[in-house]
């Protein structure tokens, strides 16, 4: 429940489309964060050392054909300095690097994508901006990093809600007038990149019928044995 501390909602949307795992078959399930089994903290400076020697998935989350990521975060990180919040030096390791993100699958097409400049939040009481950098394929869902008065950030994610009629030379966030059910889902980018990681890991190997094993295995077998205090919603 969002509490004056936090006055966001907290939890996860899952991958769907997965029946034995999350009891639906939507795009996506929201599962509530007491359901959630933990995932893994990386230790050392770098907080994707795990996922440098992770293997190489069958569809890989990427970009949307060709995109300048480096220069929307010199330009983002400079207008967060102003306002005196910081771009965390972990999402322009991980968008800039294919051998990070290309290790990341993703089984409803994902894909990178990064806000042209920071977004204040719906509710204006709420401090700092946003940071948009990733997008589902239809954008029913899109992920953004919290970037907060203390240096920290949290991800979150949100539904858009469109402008009406077609906004001539506008960004796809100048498309947008309203975002809708903003969830805090990870309290740092590695956090969230492990768990979409280790998520969409499991999909791709119980539709292949592999076997799970490592990590993904230990995943499920938390997660099955909170299964049945798991209340869902989903997102389609």
């Amino acid at each position: 429940m969002p509490s004056e501390q936090e006055p966001m909602t907290r939890g996860w949307f899952g991958t769907g489309c997965y029946n034995r795992l999350w009891g639906g078959w939507a795009t996506y399930q929201f599962v509530p964060p007491n359901s959630l089994p933990p995932v893994p903290k990386s230790e050392g400076p770098d907080g994707f050392a795990w996922l440098r020697t992770a293997p190489e998935p069958e569809a890989a989350l990427g970009p949307m054909g060709a995109r300048d990521f480096e220069s929307r975060l010199d330009a983002m990180t400079a207008e967060a300095n102003q306002l005196g919040l910081e771009v965390p030096p972990a999402l322009r390791a991980f968008v800039l690097d294919p051998s990070l993100h290309g290790k990341v699958p993703t089984s409803t097409c994902c894909y990178l994508s990064l806000s042209a400049k920071l977004i204040p939040l719906p509710d204006e009481k709420t401090p700092g901006r946003l940071l948009r950098f990733l997008n589902d394929q239809q954008c029913c869902l899109l992920w953004y990093l919290h970037l907060l008065p203390n240096g920290e950030h949290k991800v979150v994610c949100a539904s858009p809600e469109w402008k009406k009629g077609d906004v001539h030379g506008a960004t796809l966030d100048d498309r947008i007038k309203k975002l809708h059910g903003l969830v805090v889902c990870a309290d740092g980018l590695e956090e969230f990149v492990r768990r979409f990681w280790v998520e969409n890991w499991i999909w791709f190997d119980e539709h292949k019928g592999r076997e799970l094993t490592g990590e993904p295995k230990d995943y499920v077998d938390d997660l099955i044995t909170r299964f049945s205090r798991v209340e869902l919603s989903s997102c389609a």
